[in-house]
């Protein structure tokens, strides 16, 4: 496992206290597809605009979940849980 800074591994606290001070930035998204490779495929609820991130391992969503997604911080919201996302 790796870790520090490099996106899609672990979250670190810079990265997540970075991603929860700017609140705004958050796009609430819906997970349309997910690939074995991490790969996770996602459209926005607004715009419906395409876009896609990569973790390490499995973050635990399903096709059809809402998540949301802060990519200037490479952030993803599960529920409760927050994951560093490698943003395409």
């Amino acid at each position: 496992m790796r870790c520090g800074f490099e996106t899609g591994y672990e979250l670190n606290s810079i990265q997540r206290l970075a991603a929860v001070a700017t609140a705004s930035q958050w796009r609430d998204v819906v997970v349309s597809a997910v690939a074995a490779d991490g790969w996770i495929d996602l459209v926005d609820l607004d715009t419906q605009a395409e876009s896609r991130v990569w973790h390490y391992t499995s973050t635990g969503v399903a096709v059809g979940e809402p998540v949301s997604v802060h990519e200037r911080y490479g952030v993803l919201a599960v529920g409760r849980e927050l994951f560093s996302v490698r943003v395409a």
